[in-house]
């Protein structure tokens, strides 16, 4: 075949001297600039600014952290995928708005001093030491936050210019006026009480009956409810770090290597053993105990014993906290407890838990186990290096192999030591398939008519960093109306569905035309009443959507009502009284609401600003780019 013939030629060393020569007379020549594409990896740009991908994955990991910090469910939610795509593009409007909002404020010609820098920073409580500001505590903090002196300076210079345009507006904007305050406060605190009718649905629907006429005219009139989704099915074959860590083999002197090797990774940071004395701010002897404990200090009593006669926490354990390292504790106590020799104890740190007293009892420097103490930590470690370098092949052989024997995947999956799999019937759309068919980047895949219709391998997808798949689509289905004979009986049961909420709907609302000129009117037949059911904000005891329904009512108390669904069921609802707050429940609802509104209208008003700012800027999107980021999520 004529491909094997060219396969075998630019395989010989003749050809490959060849094709050197030849692109080094393009590259000389000036060609090869033109046949080497300059890829656009910036995803925004804001005028003359460009936000990189680099800033965003970023911006993203802080924010990730932050998530890490309110526990295992924020963690389990950093697992969802899509939530992750929606994240990262949420950090990303969130960059978009500072620069549009940074660049007009320069733009505008506010600029800051150099002096009203150093007077922010001489200020800044976590550059103080005794209250005053400590030059080598600030340097050694902006290094910690991986910050030249010089750019936190000009960091900070941005911040504050932002801030002197964006405060003025904001303290204005978030001024709450009483009177808003009242109304939000007297409909929140606000009670319904209303009479509840509903009709025997299991006697309306012993006498209603649907024909099949009945069920094809709602056919006829809802064909959305009743469309077989596209589908497909496909050959596969799926690549697993987790698969490939099984087959790393693990030997003592490939440890030892690995070990003498990278042995700055197992280097463990310094910690420090700490005990904690805390007196608590709402004491009533508070004061007493401070002196107290400040005397015993003084008088060289043990610490221990201090804990056990003073502290309000961890008496039994003398006040451990265990060993920790630096950034475990609250930014105060962190401070002091890794400014402190061994054995000394701190003075009062005061804030609004109380006074805390810190001691150190020991400190271990930074220093790199033996690697009989962290064997397995090794191990774990040389398994994960192993399997990442031979996902990386096997991904680089998978690609290359699919894509010069496009027809099948047999010869690929014999090379990566992988079965070829059946997907069996993949519906478009159906997050509810097993993974990884509801993976949305390979459906988009699997779906594209360039895939589907030429019968060839697709390109390597990456699901996620430790998992990528390679398909060939062997059939696929357009998404089609389902026929009525297929679907008759479902058609039937919402056609008569529906009939039954016609039937009550059309009971209750003879009843409530009744109602308005008789308030004794006989309830009718299969019509239950529960009277002065009492409804509030909020109320779980009708479903929400009604509840609102409800609370749109006039403060009619004659002639107010709605019909609606209340939990699947047709309801009527006459309002019969309206009880608004006692002036002690409205004083706390205000007081509680005052500050919420506040915070409400100062949201506002930042976006308003934001939304100013990107009217006033020119915004590029770079989709190939953003997708790019975001892709690393799937």
């Amino acid at each position: 075949m004529l491909s094997d013939t060219l396969r075998n030629g630019a395989n010989s060393k003749g050809f490959k001297l060849l094709l050197a020569l030849i692109l080094l007379s393009f590259i000389i020549s000036g060609v090869g600039g033109y046949l080497i594409p300059r890829l656009n990896t910036d995803p925004v740009t804001i005028g003359e600014y460009k936000i990189s991908s680099s800033e965003w994955t970023e911006q993203y990991n802080r924010r990730a952290q932050q998530l890490h910090q309110y526990g295992p469910q924020a963690a389990q939610l950093l697992e969802n995928q899509d939530y992750v795509v929606e994240l990262k593009k949420s950090v990303l409007e969130t960059m978009i708005d500072n620069v549009a909002f940074n660049s007009q404020v320069w733009e505008s010609g506010v600029r800051i001093g150099d002096e009203q820098v150093r007077d922010v920073i001489r200020n800044t409580p976590a550059f103080q030491k005794d209250g005053k500001f400590d030059n080598d505590l600030y340097l050694a903090t902006v290094r910690n936050m991986g910050l030249s002196p010089d750019y936190f300076g000009e960091q900070m210079r941005l911040s504050m210019m932002s801030e002197s345009v964006s405060r003025p507006i904001m303290s204005a904007a978030s001024i709450a006026l009483p009177y808003e305050v009242q109304n939000v406060a007297r409909l929140l605190g606000e009670r319904r009480s209303v009479n509840l009718y509903t009709v025997d649905q299991e006697a309306v629907s012993a006498a209603t009956t649907v024909s099949e006429a009945d069920a094809q005219a709602y056919y006829d009139s809802h064909h959305d409810e009743f469309i077989a989704p596209a589908n497909v099915r496909f050959n596969y074959l799926l690549l697993s770090f987790e698969d490939l860590k099984e087959q790393v083999e693990v030997t003592d002197s490939a440890l030892e290597d690995y070990y003498n090797l990278y042995a700055a990774d197992f280097e463990l940071d310094e910690t420090r053993t700490v005990r904690h004395l805390l007196i608590k701010a709402d004491a009533d002897d508070a004061a007493t105990r401070i002196a107290a404990v400040e005397q015993g200090l003084k008088d060289g009593t043990d610490f221990v014993k201090l804990v056990e006669q003073y502290s309000d926490e961890g008496k039994e354990q003398g006040g451990l906290l265990g060993t920790v390292e630096r950034g475990t504790l609250a930014a105060n106590l962190d401070q002091a407890a890794f400014s402190l020799g061994e054995g000394q104890v701190s003075g009062k740190i005061e804030d609004s838990l109380g006074t805390h007293f810190i001691k150190v009892d020991a400190i271990i420097a930074p220093h790199t186990p033996a690697l009989a103490e962290i064997k397995d930590q090794v191990r774990t470690a040389y398994i994960n290096a192993e399997a990442r370098n031979l996902y990386n092949e096997r991904v680089t052989t998978m690609s290359d192999l699919s894509f010069e024997n496009p027809d099948s995947l047999d010869i690929t999956a014999e090379a990566v030591k992988l079965k070829v799999q059946d997907s069996g019937l993949v519906a478009q759309g159906d997050v509810n398939a097993k993974w990884p068919f509801n993976n949305p980047e390979l459906q988009n895949i699997a779906f594209n008519p360039d895939v589907y219709s030429s019968g060839i391998n697709s390109q390597v997808i990456t699901l996620d960093p430790d998992n990528s798949i390679v398909i060939n689509v062997l059939e696929h289905h357009d998404a089609e109306l389902k026929p009525f004979a297929e679907v008759k009986d479902t058609a039937l049961a919402a056609a008569k569905t529906q009939k039954i909420n016609d039937t009550c709907h059309g009971i209750l609302q003879n009843y409530a035309t009744s109602l308005q000129s008789d308030a004794n009117a006989a309830l009718p037949e299969h019509v239950t009443l529960q009277a002065d059911v009492e409804v509030a904000i909020g109320t779980s005891n009708v479903a929400p959507s009604f509840g609102q329904a409800i609370f749109a009512l006039p403060q009619d108390t004659t002639r107010a009502y709605t019909i609606d669904d209340n939990n699947g069921v047709q309801t009527l609802a006459v309002l019969t009284a309206v009880k608004a707050p006692s002036e002690s429940e409205l004083t706390g609802l205000e007081q509680v609401i005052g500050a919420q509104y506040s915070q409400y209208l100062n949201l506002v008003a930042q976006r308003g600003l934001y939304r100013e700012a990107r009217s006033l800027s020119e915004i590029e999107y770079n989709e190939e780019a953003i997708n790019l980021v975001t892709r690393q999520s799937e």
